[in-house]
């Protein structure tokens, strides 16, 4: 493991501090079937292609001078990023991990063979019908250390280049709040303003602006008739609100209804409200979802897009509960977990 990390650390050490904006050329190949059609490099910041190379005899090329992760795509059929940086840049588009040939981008084959390896060793383990699910729980637990020591312990060694940016960016939704601040204030200031990065420290911020102990952060909406409606006509009026983050496709959410149900109707007369807020969806879905799920509360439509990143949500369901002050008490309720927040407060 030592000599693994070590070189992460070696592949880039030379680059550390270091701003790339020097020229570097970019040879690929993919499968000769795609002849006559274009590669797309598409830069993260601007969300859009920089350039673009027509593949001729299964090879492709681009000649640039920037810096940054890049992203490379054929019709979404193949993809790879990359680390632009000084030098021939190799990449095999039917295969993401063979990406090379320059310091940062050896690195990030490195880490990509070694996801590849740990994947394998999951697979492995699932199969291994002589290990019960405990053991099978426990190799796998051992796994996820090995990977999140190796990812750390890379962006540590690698914080000032893009390699570490890159590294980051693969294992910035995990972090706490607190480690990701932490950590994004230790890059370059270049690597900050990568939009990604930037777009979760934003989610992180609003997190932490309504984490348990903050007051809720009102915003409006519209109901299922289309009528305007905020969440301060249903919170801060001197009940408990249980508030669901949810939508129609989503299956997990589906699955947590039920719980939300049973927990609305053991506590609905000792001063416990449920609210839904229908997110990342049609508003033509809520109908038949309410009726489906026989879902009895009222719900906001979040029409203008605009609560999940008040609230710093990244994924849902998102269950939180909000006291009688408007005092959130707790955030990221699932399962068995939402009856036992509500017992806390509400004998």
């Amino acid at each position: 493991m030592k000599r693994l990390l070590l070189a992460a650390v070696c592949l880039a050490a030379g680059s550390l501090g270091t701003t790339y904006a020097q020229r570097y050329t970019v040879r690929g190949t993919v499968p000769e079937s795609e002849n006559g059609k274009t590669v797309y490099m598409t830069d993260y910041t601007q969300n859009s292609p920089l350039d673009s190379a027509v593949v001729k005899d299964g090879k492709f090329e681009f000649t640039r001078s920037d810096s940054g992760i890049r992203r490379l795509e054929l019709k979404k059929k193949y993809a790879t990023n990359l680390i632009a940086e000084p030098g021939t840049i190799t990449v095999d588009l039917s295969d993401p991990k063979q990406v090379g040939g320059t310091p940062l981008n050896d690195s990030i084959a490195w880490l990509n063979g070694q996801k590849a390896s740990i994947n394998k060793g999951f697979d492995r383990i699932w199969r291994d019908s002589t290990l019960t699910a405990e053991e099978k729980r426990a190799r796998g637990k051992e796994l996820d250390s090995r990977y999140e020591r190796m990812t750390r312990a890379s962006f540590q060694a690698n914080r000032d280049n893009w390699f570490g940016g890159f590294v980051f960016w693969g294992i910035a939704f995990e972090m706490s709040t607190a480690e990701f601040s932490a950590c994004y204030d230790a890059t370059s200031e270049e690597i900050r303003e990568f939009a990604p990065l930037k777009h979760i420290k934003e989610g992180k911020d609003a997190q932490l602006a309504t984490e348990a102990g903050k007051p809720f952060v009102d915003f409006e909406g519209v109901d299922s008739t289309g009528r305007k409606v905020k969440l301060s006509d249903y919170v801060g009026k001197g009940k408990y609100v249980l508030v669901d983050f949810w939508a129609s496709w989503c299956g997990p959410c589906r699955q947590e209804t039920p719980i939300v149900a049973k927990a609305y109707e053991k506590y609905k007369d000792k001063g416990l409200e449920v609210l839904g807020l229908f997110v990342w969806d049609q508003p033509k879905n809520l109908g038949k979802a309410v009726k489906d799920l026989k879902i009895t509360w009222p719900q906001i439509i979040d029409s203008n897009g605009v609560v999940g990143q008040l609230y710093g949500v990244q994924g849902i369901p998102h269950i939180m509960l909000i006291g009688p002050d408007g005092t959130i008490l707790a955030r990221e309720l699932r399962g068995s977990r939402i009856e036992e927040e509500i017992a806390k407060h509400i004998q």
